[in-house]
């Protein structure tokens, strides 16, 4: 089911040079679509906001931990290395499943939810896309992009079950980010 759900995707690759460009886009670029956003947010935004980028940074590394955990345990290939694709992007042959990408991007957009539905509804935006375009441009699996996903959402969860950890940690980034900027 996830060969025949990747080909079905990664199938409409190739087709039309637009559709190509903007999923190569959004495979490859939607880090710094999301760093953009929080930086906006931190700028923009009151204290309150500058917490929920500090938490949605904090759920995206452990994310990423997690991936890392998971890819030790459990190896799946990329889906190039064994099946013919249109592959639209260069990737090492490293660990498929769960997906960097997916897992950091849900754990980015569920965290901002938390806090600011606008940023956070953006984001979970892009990452829907992001799920979709990394499957298009040949990189991953459908079940890599549903797994990373998962796992940002446990990333996001676990900052929201343990808030009062960061507290001290965040309250002292915005203080100190009020004595450099007096604010």
């Amino acid at each position: 089911m996830n060969l025949k759900l990747f080909h079905m995707i990664n199938g409409l690759a190739g087709h039309n040079i637009f559709l190509d460009k903007t999923m190569i886009f959004i495979a490859v670029y939607s880090p710094l679509i999301y760093g953009v956003l929080l930086i906006l947010q931190w700028f923009i935004g009151s204290d309150s906001g500058k917490k929920a980028s500090m938490d949605a940074f904090f759920a995206a590394i452990i994310a990423l931990g997690l991936n890392l955990m998971v890819s030790t345990i459990y190896f799946e290939p990329r889906p190039f290395v064994h099946n013919k694709v249109n592959l639209l992007v260069r990737h090492p042959a490293d660990a498929s499943f769960p997906s960097d990408h997916a897992s950091g991007g849900s754990a980015l957009s569920f965290a901002e939810l938390m806090y600011d539905r606008l940023i956070g509804r953006i984001m979970m935006g892009l990452t829907l896309l992001l799920l979709f375009a990394r499957v298009y441009v040949g990189v991953h699996y459908p079940f890599d992009v549903i797994g990373g996903f998962a796992i940002g959402f446990m990333g996001s969860e676990i900052v929201k079950r343990l808030d009062g950890i960061f507290d001290p940690i965040e309250g002292y980034v915005i203080k100190i980010w009020h004595k450099i900027f007096a604010f």
